[in-house]
């Protein structure tokens, strides 16, 4: 299974948290819901949200380190 890590403030935490709780769930199982509420069809979809998040530094990208 793959990991994603995002960079999120300690605001936007309390506010997941408190989402799921009210949704009787776990913050996990919410986050992996809202991923895929949004499926992409096409490239050209997932270009269009890409170009739409350029520049959101949460959303850096890690590149792994080489043994």
């Amino acid at each position: 299974m793959s990991i994603l890590t995002v960079r999120i403030s300690e605001a936007e935490k309390a506010a997941l948290a408190k989402q799921a709780k009210s949704e009787g769930t776990t913050t996990g199982a919410l986050v992996r819901r809202l991923i895929q509420e949004k499926p992409f069809t096409t490239s050209a979809d997932l270009l269009a949200e890409m170009q739409s998040l350029m520049g959101n530094k949460s959303l850096a990208i890690k590149k792994p380190k080489r043994a």
